[in-house]
């Protein structure tokens, strides 16, 4: 069955089927509604539901805030109709889109490559945004990459997971060639860096969610703060870890930085040995007086700010970005 969804204050009328979400519908339908990930784990789609009845599908529950849901706040990606409805979203206009070029890709570990691109014209962002890239050879078909490099450096920079039967990602593994060209969209995202604290900070990243948080690192060691600053970098496989020469040659000789690297299998036996991400978190705080940043897939990122607010950190001083494989 169809129901008809009217988006305002855009006035786009779609049609949905039950069995699909606001966000594939108006994408099928050459609507242009803001979304980032499409997988519930961003909320970039966040919208209100005005009249109607719809189904809300599971999603990452830190996105709505409980005055947010009271509200009938909802996230389009996964929300499916169940009778017609209006609903507040926001519809972007005609999308500016760049072209990148493949200037470098560099294996950092056995699964994850880094990309550089250069655009063919400057590309504004801010440390920890992310980009959407168009899948070559499959229209219609983008995926999200947070910018591990800084706005002036004059090249963007990602961390990118193989995933299985992954779309984006099996492209860059098998077929990517320097002199390659992709399409990318604005930067998203408003995991960034809070310039009006000089709160000491908490940066906890596992796998490439290291990505943004060595963006948001950089930025903040560009800035005269004197506050310390905490990094945990984890992965469950030992060859998982990347990076870890270049952060700890950054730890040397920036004495504000305290880095702990963690990784669980038991074949890990640089530092402290195998351990776990959130317990090695949890043994140093309490982490109440700082401003903490999270990135990493939904699961860690809920048992982060479950295990933050036993610290006494509250929610306003949580910033987090979480990411999940949507088809790689």
């Amino acid at each position: 069955m169809e129901h008809e969804v009217i988006l305002e204050p855009s006035g786009h009328r779609l049609q949905v089927r039950e069995d699909q979400c606001i966000v594939e519908a108006a994408l099928e339908q050459g609507v242009a509604i803001h979304h980032g990930c499409g997988n519930g784990s961003c909320g970039d789609c966040k919208g209100r539901i005005l009249s109607g009845e719809g189904v809300q599908l599971p999603f990452m529950p830190l996105l709505l805030t409980p005055e947010e849901r009271v509200h009938k706040q909802a996230i389009l990606c996964k929300l499916q109709p169940r009778s017609a409805m209006r609903i507040e979203a926001r519809v972007d206009g005609a999308t500016e889109l760049w072209t990148g070029t493949v200037i470098s890709l560099q294996r950092l570990a056995n699964t994850v490559m880094e990309l550089r691109l250069r655009c063919d014209r400057p590309y504004p962002f801010r440390a920890g945004q992310y980009a959407r890239i168009a899948v070559p050879g499959q229209a219609g078909q983008w995926r999200s990459y947070s910018m591990a490099s800084l706005p002036d450096e004059g090249e963007l920079v990602f961390h990118i997971r193989a995933v299985p039967n992954g779309a984006f990602s099996g492209w860059l593994f098998e077929q990517a060639r320097v002199g390659d060209s992709l399409q990318l969209g604005p930067a998203q995202g408003e995991f960034m860096l809070q310039r009006d604290t000089e709160r000491p900070l908490l940066l906890v990243a596992a796998g490439t969610g290291l990505a943004p948080i060595e963006a948001i690192l950089r930025e903040r060691r560009q800035r005269s703060w004197t506050a310390p600053v905490f990094l945990y970098f984890g992965t469950r496989r030992v060859e998982d870890l990347y990076h870890l020469d270049y952060l700890q040659e950054l730890a040397i000789s920036w004495p504000d930085l305290h880095l702990e690297v963690c990784c669980s299998d038991p074949a890990f036996s640089g530092f402290a040995g195998p351990r776990r991400l959130l317990p090695s978190v949890a043994e140093r705080g309490p982490w109440s007086e700082h401003e903490v940043y999270l990135c990493g897939s939904p699961g860690m990122i809920e048992a982060a700010v479950d295990l933050l607010l036993s610290h006494g950190v509250s929610h306003e001083h949580i910033h987090f970005d979480s990411f999940a494989p949507s088809a790689g």
